[in-house]
């Protein structure tokens, strides 16, 4: 896994420091504003170092996303790079 520049959104793959959990952030457009976006945040079990299992789903806000996203940072979560695609 090759770790990544931070970046302004809240978009993309964190992994716990312990490498048993991931979590997917990512947003679908509804329309031309990301306001109006679907933001969802996905949890899954890592296998090998990579997201092999999915846990669950859950719509949130772009704050509650922004929020969430800081409180794993600051809590060592690692930002990595993986294409949905490479999952199991």
């Amino acid at each position: 896994m090759t770790k990544v520049e931070k970046s302004d959104e809240p978009i993309g793959w964190l992994i716990d420091p312990h490498k048993k959990w991931a979590i997917h952030f990512d947003f679908k457009k509804v329309s031309n504003e990301k306001i109006s976006s679907d933001f969802t945040i996905d949890m899954w079990g890592v296998a090998n170092g990579k997201p092999m299992q999915f846990k669950s789903r859950r719509k949130v806000t772009k704050q509650e996303m922004q929020k969430n996203w800081k409180q794993l940072i600051s809590s060592n979560w690692v930002e990595f790079v993986f294409e949905k695609n490479q999952i199991a």
